[in-house]
């Protein structure tokens, strides 16, 4: 984790040291300052729940459809939609999506869904770093941000693999911090996806614990109990006004499509509940 030492170094070096006690002194805020709001670029129907300068946490367990999950986020931004009502975009922006863990191929399925549904993927730039280290896949992301400029997301799947042991405090720190300095420098959105153990459902590792407390929002996708077909999107931890969970499926062309919910009614003198 060469990069990371480098770039968190404990101390500070005394030729630094008045450029540093400046960096620290200008991070006052005060009341009376004119501050930039947070620039929100997606709505969970209409609740803004993702913005510029912060992460964002996608959690599940192993084949719960987080990608699917992701697909539907990536495409109302990078389309500026209003995708099933669901994704609601308040703007189109570019998005960086890295993939850690899936062949070429799979990594190109998940970039056509992404076309499908918008209709191009202008705005898209997709890469997969499964051959590479964690070290290297760190770098290689760095790389990819001077690259990319204009991108206002980058979506990370999955985190894990930017890290030898997700258990080990330091080295989960030292990557949460880099994914908080990328969101505040670059003043983008990182969106980050994270297993969670079986047993007890928590995000795995130290890691976990660290995105539970840094994110703005953590979103988790289960499967539900009875239909393996239908995955749960709802909201665990949160900023702000939170939204109702809701379910989505793959249909025959192997695109994530919202499921309405079904009533049922005691008799024909109930109303129906719209």
């Amino acid at each position: 984790m060469e990069l990371i030492k480098k770039d968190n170094q404990t101390k500070v070096d005394s030729s630094n040291v008045e450029s540093f006690r400046a960096k620290v002194l200008s991070a006052r805020v005060k009341a009376s300052d004119d501050i930039k709001q947070n620039e929100f670029l997606l709505k969970i129907e209409n609740t803004n729940k993702f913005s510029k300068g912060d992460i964002s946490g996608w959690v599940g367990q192993a084949k719960s459809k987080k990608t699917f999950a992701l697909t539907m986020f990536c495409a109302a931004i990078i389309g500026g939609l209003r995708l099933y009502g669901k994704f609601n975009a308040n703007k189109k922006a570019r998005v960086l999506w890295i993939d850690t863990e899936q062949s070429p191929s799979d990594v190109q399925r998940v970039t056509k869904r992404i076309k499908s549904l918008v209709g191009c993927e202008i705005g898209l730039f997709m890469y997969g770093l499964r051959p590479l280290s964690p070290a290297q896949r760190i770098e290689a992301i760095g790389l990819l941000l001077e690259e990319h400029k204009d991108i206002e997301v980058l979506i990370i799947d999955g985190v894990r693999d930017l890290l030898m042991d997700v258990n080990n405090a330091v080295e989960c720190t030292e990557v949460m911090t880099l994914l908080m300095k990328w969101s505040y420098e670059l003043d983008i959105h990182v969106a980050v996806v994270l297993h969670v153990n079986p047993k007890d459902g928590k995000a795995r590792g130290h890691i976990g614990t660290e995105l539970m407390n840094k994110s703005q929002t953590v979103i988790r996708i289960t499967k539900d109990e009875t239909d393996g077909n239908i995955s749960w999107v709802e909201e665990v931890l949160g900023r702000g006004k939170g939204f109702d969970k809701f379910s989505f499926s793959v249909d025959k062309k192997g695109l994530p499509v919202i499921v309405e919910p079904i009533y049922s009614y005691e008799s024909d003198e109930d109303d129906p509940p719209y």
